[in-house]
């Protein structure tokens, strides 16, 4: 069966424009991959074991990685008008904030006080992408 005609198969993609769908469109798991990666980012970064500078004023944008350039491009294209899909959107972009609040305190504060931020909202923030991510698939795949 071709990819468009699993897609066309789906009850929720009946009736609905699936021109320009693609595998990654459907691959929930992929996105929570990227998104869950960010946490180990952030972790090497204030302990010094990775390799990675990280800036505040791109770390807090949620356009810039995998996951929100899919947002703002497929996902906005095939569910943007989901209820479920905007409030992703809307964690995402907190989960992002909470990120650059993160690298901002190890700047300021140092290791203790950027821990401190990542155990609490950017884990709270990440916690509710995750489910946001699942819901999503669970609206879509039925």
């Amino acid at each position: 069966m071709a990819l468009f005609d699993f897609f066309r198969n789906l009850s929720f993609f009946r009736g609905r424009n699936t021109d320009g769908i693609v595998a990654d469109d459907l691959d929930f798991e992929k996105w929570a991959k990227a998104h869950s990666d960010w946490r180990g980012r952030l972790i090497a970064y204030i302990s010094g074991t990775g390799s990675e500078t990280l800036n505040e004023q791109v770390v807090c944008r949620d356009d810039r990685c995998a996951l929100g350039q899919w947002i703002y491009d497929h996902g906005g294209r095939y569910y943007g008008d989901l209820p479920v899909f905007q409030q992703l959107k809307g964690h995402h972009a907190d989960f992002h904030v909470s990120a650059g609040i993160v690298v901002t305190l190890f700047k300021k504060a140092g290791p203790k006080a950027a821990k401190k931020a990542l155990h609490e909202e950017f884990d709270l923030n990440s916690m509710r992408v995750i489910r946001g991510l699942d819901a999503l698939e669970k609206q879509v795949k039925g």
